[in-house]
Formats: structure tokens, C-alpha cells, sequence
């Protein structure tokens, strides 16, 4: 993968997000990894994701207790992909009872 000079998403990369599935990668207080798909990840910005934490388990605690995030798109059969490292903020609890996450980029790779 190659940093990018760029905190933004290009209209591509946002494409991209929009269609193919997200993986969010969290770590403990303990400093053990945890990765999972996000459905409902989304492209926010050209400067911000956010999803919706619906279970509240180990990326949720982990968020809270104040890990990064790395949030991963891929296409096998292209073999593109877009990784996003950054800092999530934890807004109110909605009425279905999730809570929206929201992502700060501050690097981005291909």
C-alpha cells in the first residue's frame, strides 16, 4: 500500500466505499486486535466515515477506551483497495438504540 499526500477522499475513493464492504480494525486497552465488517459504513465527507455501532461489543469498548481505527475496502478481483487510518467519536445513542460513529481521516493508503 502507498500513503497518500492527501486527508481526503477523492471521488473515486468515496465511490469505492460506496460500493464494496467495509472492515473496521480496533485494538484493546490490551493491545488485541479485533476486525469486523461495518455494513453501515459510509462516506460522510471527502474528509470523514461513519457508520452505526449496532452490537456494542469489541470494537465498540475498544473505541471507548480509545483505540484508532483502520478501516479497509477491497475488490479481489481488481486487487483495489483504499485503507483509512483514523480517530472515531462516539455520538448519542439513536431511537433503535445504535450509536453513529464517526471517523476523523488522517491517512490514506491504496
Amino acid at each position: 500500500m502507498k500513503k497518500l499526500d492527501s486527508t481526503k477522499l477523492s471521488k473515486e475513493q468515496q465511490e469505492f466505499f460506496a460500493t464494496h464492504l467495509a472492515y473496521l480494525a480496533t485494538v484493546s486497552k490490551d493491545g488485541i486486535p479485533q476486525v469486523g465488517p461495518k455494513q453501515s459504513m459510509k462516506v460522510k465527507d471527502e474528509t470523514h466515515l461513519e457508520y452505526l455501532e449496532k452490537t456494542q461489543q469489541h470494537a465498540f469498548e475498544n473505541i471507548k477506551n480509545g483505540s484508532k481505527v483502520a478501516v479497509v475496502v477491497a475488490d479481489k478481483p481488481s486487487h483495489t483497495n483504499v485503507r483509512i487510518i483514523g480517530t472515531p467519536k462516539v455520538g448519542e445513542k439513536d431511537d433503535n438504540g445504535w450509536y453513529p460513529v464517526v471517523i476523523s481521516i488522517e491517512e490514506i493508503d491504496e
